[in-house]
């Protein structure tokens, strides 16, 4: 006698979308879906793909053990032509646009020693913005340097003083929430806004830190 399935597997539909759950289930499970990636500019940096992909892994991770939340999995490594470059600050390695890595002579940063955490720290600005929590500069810009910092590409002086500062203020809220409440502080953001969530998670304001 043959079995009887069960009502949802006899339709199609429900079928893929339950399917379509589980491998979702499963790669959140396995720290979620490797980043796909596009390098703009970049044929003449054969090394690049590669630290790419690390780095962006080791950002997608850091992320999601921090926030609670998978980032996003799409983005852009466009690397800037000598001219654009030259536009520039001296002391700028890279910076980021919605799901876009603008990154500067990455052979000297190879060289360096810091062209993957450079990536890496940007890979959270573009995992942070995707989300539009609207958390304060110096927050979004200390959370990155706590975790992924690049000795050496700030110079001395107000520029590298700034950066040292927003490090210090985030390292100041997570010594004060812990870091294994920062899931629970993220999903508060999420709910009730940066502001509201650091005042009920510390007692204090914005301006106590910054």
């Amino acid at each position: 006698m043959e079995k009887k399935r069960a009502w949802w597997w006899n339709n199609l539909s429900l079928r893929r979308f339950f399917l379509g759950v589980m491998i979702l289930l499963f790669l959140s499970r396995e720290g979620g879906a490797l980043p796909t990636f596009v390098i703009e500019g970049g044929e003449s940096f054969p090394f690049l793909p590669p630290i790419v992909e690390e780095a962006g892994e080791e950002a997608c991770l850091c992320f999601q053990k921090l926030t609670g939340y998978l980032p996003s999995s799409s983005f852009r490594v466009v690397v800037l032509s000598p001219e654009t470059s030259k536009m520039l600050p001296s002391w700028m390695a890279a910076f980021s646009r919605r799901d876009t890595i603008y990154l500067r002579s990455p052979l000297s940063l190879l060289q360096r020693g810091i062209l993957s955490s450079t990536l890496a720290h940007e890979f959270f600005h573009i995992f942070i913005e995707s989300y539009d929590w609207q958390v304060p500069f110096w927050f979004e810009e200390g959370l990155a340097s706590f975790f992924f910092p690049a000795p050496g590409v700030h110079p001395g002086g107000e520029v590298s003083e700034f950066y040292h500062r927003c490090e210090k203020a985030f390292g100041a809220v997570k010594e004060k929430i812990g870091e294994e409440n920062l899931p629970s502080f993220f999903f508060t953001i999420e709910d009730r806004g940066f502001s509201e969530a650091l005042f009920i998670w510390t007692g204090e304001r914005e301006e106590d830190f910054w």
